[in-house]
């Protein structure tokens, strides 16, 4: 494919788009800052994820101001279940950034949004161009497969410079005044179309462009790195009650924990899968200062996360009411009730939360 096509690319895949564009949430305003909500919501969340809980997350969070109002924890609350929690912690730090130099907006360029925390080269792109109709690329999963299947490009497509240069491709294909819709183009075709496996190419609105159709190689673009094998571990998880039973004893991450920071937790350990969940709790609170009685499995639930695949498995703990006091009496921990557990009161890591949501069904009569 000579440079000549890529106009007319873009022109086909505008044209396309404004008679078949996804009805999402986040599409039906041009409001900067919801449409960068939509897009740090997204990273590596699906749509069907993200769907019904952009609403949500705008009718507590509406602007810069109330964001930068609230607490991490607060914004923490609204997005539990979505992962990577990184992404909305530099999204308070930018918001609080914002409101502190009396700004009320984002800024309305690439350059400026891209100084933002947690705000990388696809971001600013994607919010500078749909936002703010800025001829600039937004060059994630979709883009690239749709990109390097048209340009039949080789390589791994996963480094920053490769990425730059689809980049380069893609601005030359953005119609006059049409970057938003360009951009939102690429991902709907690159979604709907353009898909990883069995692409409907009959669909495709720049088939007679695309190199790697005429060349009959679809199937070897994009080229990306393998993924590394998921490593099983078994996940050691205590249910300590007071003596009211009304209440669950939560631990709190530290600020500086590898996953989910600050989020509260059942007490947990993580072991070889050939290790003893009974035996490795009752040590983990042996050096806590606690003696405890490990009793029985409560509820068992399946997580992954990252490079890993948990077996994670609940006991219920037993501890004297002297020494149970002074472990809840440490910084760390805390008791929550049911009714906040419920309510959401804290921010409740996903394990916590599967294996709580397990153990109340398990406590719950069949009707």
């Amino acid at each position: 494919m000579t440079e000549d096509h890529r106009p007319d690319i873009g022109r086909l895949a505008v044209a396309w788009y404004s008679d078949r564009a996804r009805d999402l949430p986040w599409r039906r305003t041009k409001d900067p800052y919801a449409v960068w909500v939509s897009e740090i919501m997204l990273q590596q969340t699906t749509v069907a994820t993200v769907a019904p809980r952009f609403a949500a997350f705008l009718l507590r969070f509406p602007n810069l101001v109330t964001m930068a109002q609230a607490s991490e924890e607060e914004l923490l609350e609204e997005v539990v279940g979505l992962g990577y929690y990184r992404r909305f912690r530099a999204m308070k730090k930018t918001a609080d950034l914002l409101v502190s130099e009396s700004l009320d907006s984002l800024p309305t360029d690439y350059r400026a949004l891209r100084e933002l925390p947690g705000i990388g080269d696809y971001t600013a792109g994607a919010v500078a161009s749909i936002a703010f109709n800025e001829p600039v690329a937004a060059i994630d999963g979709n883009a690239i497969r749709v990109l390097s299947r048209l340009l039949a490009r080789g390589g791994l497509h996963v480094s920053a410079a490769s990425k730059r240069a689809l980049a380069v491709d893609a601005v030359a294909m953005i119609p006059s005044g049409r970057a938003s819709e360009f951009t939102q183009a690429l991902f709907d075709l690159g979604a709907t179309v353009c898909r990883p496996r069995e692409p409907d190419c009959d669909a495709c609105p720049v088939q007679t462009h695309c190199a790697a159709l005429q060349q009959d190689r679809i199937d070897e673009f994009p080229q990306l790195a393998k993924r590394r094998e998921s490593i099983p571990r078994l996940v050691a998880v205590a249910w300590i009650q007071d003596e009211s039973h009304r209440r669950v004893l939560l631990q709190r991450r530290t600020a500086d924990a590898s996953r989910m920071p600050g989020f509260w937790q059942l007490p947990e350990i993580w072991l070889a899968p050939s290790d003893d969940a009974k035996s490795a709790l009752a040590e983990m609170l042996s050096d806590l200062g606690t003696d405890s009685s490990v009793g029985e499995e409560l509820a068992r639930a399946r997580h992954s996360i990252t490079h890993h695949r948990l077996d994670c498995r609940l006991h219920a703990v037993t501890i004297g009411a002297g020494r149970l006091a002074a472990l809840a009496a440490r910084e760390e921990f805390e008791f929550f009730s049911i009714d906040e557990l419920q309510a959401a009161a804290a921010p409740l890591s996903t394990i916590s939360r599967k294996l709580w949501l397990q153990n109340m069904k398990r406590q719950t009569p069949s009707p």
